[in-house]
């Protein structure tokens, strides 16, 4: 098993199609640790050198999960794509072994909550997901600044301060109330600061905000 390091942390990887190898790539450049497992050799050497262990194996073999440190990681992403049975089998078994976070890929409606029932704690359609964001994107750029907490509807990114907002407080405004909406905090300039009730914005200001995606059209354009 890879070892901490800091903030560290080590995710299991279970299926390296494009998805798989897309999120492996991605953990890495974000600096954490990722084993990543495929019945299929040549998925196998094309990671090997990019990711902390690389096994070819099966991961509907519980024992096989235990051995390569299935138990010991911080999360696991089951991104198995046609094969149906073994997405449930291996996510039912990463459950079954209390992985802290469990995500798995669905490619269908029934899927999604077979993979729900089975304990994921997080379902996802890449192709519709990836779909749904471009059209975010073309529609609305601001949402592009925002991430969504896992297994939530919640999100958090940055505004710019709307001209309602300029010259008014925090308290003035009634933000919470009137946006449904937090502000975590303001960068102005180069210096960035936890805002109180009394705070008051200044045109250039920009804010951190924390809100749930149907209240989002409160604040952007």
């Amino acid at each position: 098993m890879p070892k901490l390091i800091g903030n560290k942390k080590t995710f299991l990887v279970v299926g390296l199609g494009r998805f798989g190898r897309a999120v492996c790539e991605r953990l890495v450049e974000l600096g954490d640790s990722v084993i990543a497992v495929d019945k299929v050799r040549a998925r196998i050497e094309e990671i090997t050198d990019k990711v902390d262990v690389a096994a070819q194996m099966d991961a509907t073999d519980e024992e096989a999960l235990k051995k390569i440190g299935a138990k010991e990681v911080d999360g696991a992403i089951v991104a198995i794509g046609s094969n149906i049975e073994a997405s449930i089998l291996a996510t039912t078994l990463l459950v079954g072994m209390e992985v802290p976070y469990v995500a798995a890929r669905a490619n269908s409606a029934i899927h999604a909550r077979v993979l729900a029932r089975m304990g994921a704690q997080k379902v996802f359609f890449p192709e519709r997901d990836f779909g749904f964001k471009v059209a975010e994107q073309v529609s609305k750029p601001a949402l592009s600044n925002f991430i969504e907490l896992p297994g939530s509807d919640f999100l958090i990114g940055e505004i710019a301060s709307r001209e309602e907002m300029v010259d008014k407080t925090l308290a003035e405004l009634e933000f919470r109330n009137r946006y449904n909406a937090v502000v975590l905090l303001i960068k102005r300039g180069t210096d960035k600061f936890i805002p109180r009730a009394d705070t008051r914005l200044g045109r250039e200001d920009k804010l951190i905000v924390a809100a749930y995606r149907e209240d989002l059209d409160k604040l952007i354009e």
